[in-house]
């Protein structure tokens, strides 16, 4: 996988599957950013996971999203409307607590604040940390805002939190 460091939505990013396709997808990245990372391809199930954190160090983690779907989760599929995401991801509570606590240790070990998405991929020998997003995407439709809407927090009121924990951190 050749993807730039700093885009989002999955701009830019290239499955290289031969090695004749090596400098399109470097150039592809490069038009982005003037940093690329060069990644193994990993198999496994797609879990995403939301942890909001608030005052008093409090941490919800909202129920797991599974993107489904065959080679990469691209910019159509997450902004087009066809993506398969399930949530609550059906996977079983070994791994479901094991990858909130996960996801909670990233959280707090990057020093996020308000929401981030932490991304695993769920394979045959464990989970493994895809990435963690500081500025997950948050229209209405968005990840985040379906996982904690299983949750039971619509997204007026998730957004309600989300601008009233951070207007009452910068007052302290």
């Amino acid at each position: 996988m050749i993807k730039p460091v700093a885009a989002g939505s999955s701009r830019g990013v290239t499955l290289v599957a031969e090695p004749a396709g090596l400098p399109e997808a470097l150039a592809a990245a490069f038009t982005i950013d003037d940093q690329v990372l060069a990644e193994d391809v990993i198999v496994g199930r797609e879990i995403d996971l939301a942890v909001l954190g608030r005052p008093g160090r409090t941490r919800t983690v909202a129920p797991p999203l599974e993107i489904v779907g065959d080679g990469i989760f691209g910019y159509q599929d997450k902004y087009g409307g066809q993506a398969d995401l399930r949530v609550p991801a059906a996977i079983c509570d070994d791994d479901r607590v094991a990858l909130a606590t996960a996801a909670v240790t990233m959280f707090d070990a990057l020093g996020c604040a308000g929401v981030a998405r932490i991304d695993f991929f769920l394979t045959a020998a464990g989970p493994v940390l895809n990435e963690v997003n500081t500025m997950p995407g948050f229209t209405e439709h968005s990840q985040v805002p379906k996982m904690f809407a299983a949750a039971g927090l619509p997204y007026p009121e998730l957004l309600d939190l989300l601008v009233t924990d951070a207007l009452t951190a910068r007052h302290r």
